[in-house]
């Protein structure tokens, strides 16, 4: 089956924003609590074993595959079953007389 070359791009966009956003999640979620604890241990003394603590770099490649991966499938699904709302149609109940806004 071939894609459109416009579709290809943007699907590729997609996963490049997803991406981004799987890198910024990590920081906020993983990298910046993992932080406060190695500073905390650290800080007061404890000896705690802290190498089970990935990298800083190990954790965004992680959140960006995600991100990627998540985006991907969004891309996709929305291809095959977009999301529509029902949206009701505000400017018919004006037209109608029998319409009372304070029902």
């Amino acid at each position: 089956m071939r894609f459109p070359p416009q579709q290809i791009a943007r699907f590729f966009k997609f996963a490049a924003i997803g991406a981004m956003t799987g890198i910024v999640f990590s920081i906020i979620f993983l990298v910046l609590p993992a932080a406060g604890l190695l500073f905390a241990v650290n800080a007061f003394g404890l000896d705690w074993d802290m190498r089970w603590v990935p990298s800083v770099g190990m954790i965004m490649a992680m959140g960006a595959i995600c991100g990627a991966i998540f985006a991907a499938g969004l891309f996709i699904k929305d291809q095959y079953r977009p999301y529509v709302e029902e949206v009701p149609d505000f400017e018919a109940d004006a037209e109608d007389p029998d319409f009372d806004d304070f029902r």
